[in-house]
């Protein structure tokens, strides 16, 4: 699916909060209230670029909270939620800290550890408005640990990196997937992954508890997924390749990634994956076979890329590049 999206035309206005709550709260353990459900205001768009969703979110100041006794495992959750708020200020706890965002912070933060959240315009009836970004775990750069001191926290976005990502995805966010044709988006997804890195890089590098023989494995390990990158089509693109390209121990590369919570193989074969799957629906590319994408992606063997696809994707690469060409360009 490429865009998805709700609006309160053609509902009951005696039914809009239902509708929003069930929309926001489905198959979790939040619920939300709201001064305004008699008479409620929401409008979502929100569009795939690649594996990343870019949501453009509309709606009357409302609070959200998780059940105290949840009946749902967050913990797995496989995603990362930034949040850049255009009109109006968001209040969160997250993991038993307040924490407020502005217009144009940028706050970053995983559904496990949000407790409660408030929508709030200065009014009190102005619709809230907010921009937002749903990221994959396993695409960031960051090692998890490190991630993990960035969230919950509002990052100011009107300077340098934190600036340029607010100004993308405010873009994004306002445009929709109609500026955008299908192979163009998991390309801009590919961009704006490289700027969320950088960010993330960034905010971490300038906290002042980050550790100098820290900083070194982070530039360290940068560099190597940087040549991973650029090595991506290289069938031989090994461990021992890198560790010996970088003039480091296998063992050290090892830990390297190790502390991202994957290891070096996975890492490579999740880019390599991403790569492919970009390559599949782009119609420019729809005469080459999905054996030569497999194979020009490092994947030298079919029948294993199908189960790696498989496994990542939950569908099989012909029928993942059917569903993506079948519109054809516009």
């Amino acid at each position: 699916m490429i865009e998805n999206g709700f609006r309160i035309d053609g509902i009951p206005t005696k039914e809009r909060f239902d509708r929003w709550r069930e929309r926001i709260c489905s198959g979790s353990d939040f619920e939300m209230t709201s001064d305004h459900a008699q008479n409620f205001y929401a409008d979502d768009h929100e569009t795939e670029f690649g594996a990343l969703r870019v949501a453009k979110k509309t709606f009357a100041p409302m609070h959200m909270w998780r059940n105290p006794t949840p009946t749902r495992d967050f913990a797995h959750d496989e995603a990362y939620q930034l949040q850049i708020p255009l009109r109006g200020t968001l209040h969160a706890t997250w993991n038993d800290r307040q924490v407020a965002s502005g217009v144009g912070d940028l706050f970053v933060h995983d559904i496990s550890r949000l407790q409660q959240c408030d929508f709030l315009t200065p009014d009190g009836r102005t619709p809230f408005q907010h921009a937002t970004v749903t990221i994959p775990k396993p695409l960031l750069a960051l090692p998890t640990s490190h991630v993990d001191r960035i969230l919950g926290r509002s990052i100011p976005g009107d300077d340098g990196v934190g600036a340029l990502l607010t100004g993308f995805v405010t873009t994004l966010a306002n445009n929709g997937a109609g500026s955008y044709r299908p192979a163009d988006r998991p390309r801009v997804g590919m961009a704006l992954l490289g700027l969320i890195d950088a960010l993330f890089a960034h905010a971490f590098e300038t906290d002042p508890s980050f550790p100098a023989a820290g900083a070194h494995r982070h530039t360290l390990t940068l560099r190597v997924q940087a040549f991973i990158q650029q090595h991506l089509r290289e069938p031989d693109l090994t461990p021992g390749a890198l560790a010996a390209a970088h003039h480091i121990s296998p063992s050290y590369l090892h830990r390297l990634f190790q502390e991202q919570g994957t290891t070096v193989s996975t890492w490579i074969r999740t880019q390599r994956l991403e790569r492919a799957r970009r390559d599949l629906a782009d119609p420019v590319l729809r005469d080459i076979p999905i054996h030569g994408i497999a194979d020009r992606w490092g994947f030298s063997h079919p029948a294993d890329f199908s189960r790696a696809f498989r496994r990542a994707f939950g569908t099989s690469p012909r029928d993942f590049r059917h569903d993506a060409l079948r519109s054809g360009p516009h």
